[in-house]
Parts: structure tokens; C-alpha cells; sequence
């Protein structure tokens, strides 16, 4: 019975890499869709950074990152498109008050 405990522990090692490994590339990911929105937006591409947003957002628009809801709303605050920025305002309203990043780039859009 003994010698089945370090096998065991080897799944269990597996296992937790397999979960970190997938953590891990969500948020690799996560940081270049920023990272690529923010290259469009200096590049003043504001719609193809929207676009990059869009394909990504598919209505879980919580899942992602600071940075990628700040070049959101740049490009928003670019284009002049006060109807995308007030939506994505709304769909995030539950992470402003902690999210100063955020703040900030709403405060940008509404003035």
C-alpha cells in the first residue's frame, strides 16, 4: 500500500502543473489582447482595437484585464463613440470602484 503513495502524489503533481499551465496561458493571453489593443490604438487604429475587443468579449467582458478595458475605452474616447464606451461602462460598473485604471480612462471618456 505504501508504494502507491508516491504515485499518488505524482498525479496530484500533474494535475496542479495542468492547472497552472492553463492559468498561466489565460493570462499570457489576457495581456497580449491588451498589449495588441494598445499597439492599434497607437497607431491610432481605434476601430481595429475595438474590433480585437469584440472578438474577444463574447459577452464575459468580466473576465478581462485592466488594460484591456482602458484601450476599450481609449479607443472609445478616440472615435467619439459615446454609446460603446457607456456600454462597456455599464457592463463593468461592478469593478470601478476598486479599478483606479479604470476610473481614470472613464473619467477621460466622459470629459
Amino acid at each position: 500500500m505504501n508504494h502507491f503513495m508516491p504515485i499518488k502524489f505524482i498525479n496530484y503533481r500533474v494535475t496542479s502543473m495542468k492547472v497552472f499551465i492553463k492559468s498561466s496561458s489565460t493570462v499570457q493571453s489576457k495581456f497580449d489582447l491588451g498589449n495588441e489593443m494598445k499597439s492599434f490604438n497607437d497607431k491610432k487604429q481605434f476601430k481595429k482595437a475595438l474590433d480585437l475587443f469584440d472578438k474577444h468579449t463574447k459577452n464575459n467582458i468580466e473576465m478581462h484585464s485592466s488594460l484591456v478595458i482602458t484601450q476599450a475605452l481609449k479607443a472609445c474616447t478616440h472615435i467619439k463613440d459615446v454609446q460603446r464606451g457607456s456600454d462597456i461602462h455599464r457592463l463593468i460598473s461592478s469593478r470601478t470602484q476598486h479599478d483606479f485604471h479604470i476610473l481614470a480612462s472613464l473619467l477621460h471618456f466622459y470629459s
